[in-house]
C-alpha cells in the first residue's frame, strides 16, 4: 500500500500586524507549529517516502511537530527506526513531537520506548494542546 502525505506549516505570528495569531486549533506560539499527516502503510518499501516527509519538517524548523499517523494502519521495523531517528534530531533541535495514532500503532512505538521521545495522543487537538503546554512550561 501506498503512503501519502500532507504537511501544513502554521504560523502563530501575524507579519502584517506583528501580533500573535490563533491557529484552527487555538494554539499561539512564538514561531510556527507543523502537523505533518501520514496515510497508509510504513514499511520498507514506503519508508524512503516516510524519511523524505520527516526531513522537509526538520529543514522547516517549526517550533513544534504533530504527526498525525492516524491514517496509518502499520508501522514495520523500518518505519520505528526513522521514527526514533527525527525524534532524536528534534530533540537537538528543541522541538517537541507528539504523534496522534491509533493503538495499533502506538504498541510498538511503546514496545521500542519511543514514547519517553515524543508523546502519544488520540487526536490533533490533543496533541496540539499538550504541545501548547509543553510551549508555556519551556
Amino acid at each position: 500500500m501506498n503512503l501519502t502525505t500532507q504537511t501544513t506549516f502554521q504560523p502563530s505570528h501575524d507579519e502584517t500586524t506583528g501580533r500573535s495569531k490563533v491557529s484552527d486549533n487555538s494554539l499561539t506560539a512564538t514561531k510556527s507549529f507543523c502537523v505533518q499527516r501520514f496515510s497508509g502503510e510504513i514499511d520498507m518499501q514506503t519508508a524512503p517516502d516516510f524519511a523524505a516527509a520527516l526531513d522537509r519538517v526538520l529543514t522547516q524548523g517549526p517550533e513544534c511537530v504533530v504527526l498525525d499517523l492516524s491514517g496509518v494502519g502499520f508501522v514495520g521495523a523500518s518505519g520505528l527506526s526513522i521514527l526514533a531517528r527525527f525524534a532524536s534530531d528534534a530533540a537537538a533541535q528543541h522541538m517537541p513531537v507528539a504523534v496522534v495514532c491509533r493503538r495499533s500503532v502506538a504498541r510498538p512505538i511503546e514496545a521500542c520506548q519511543l514514547d519517553e521521545m515524543v508523546s502519544l495522543h488520540t487526536s490533533v487537538d490533543e496533541a496540539g494542546s499538550a504541545l501548547a503546554g509543553h510551549r508555556l512550561a519551556s
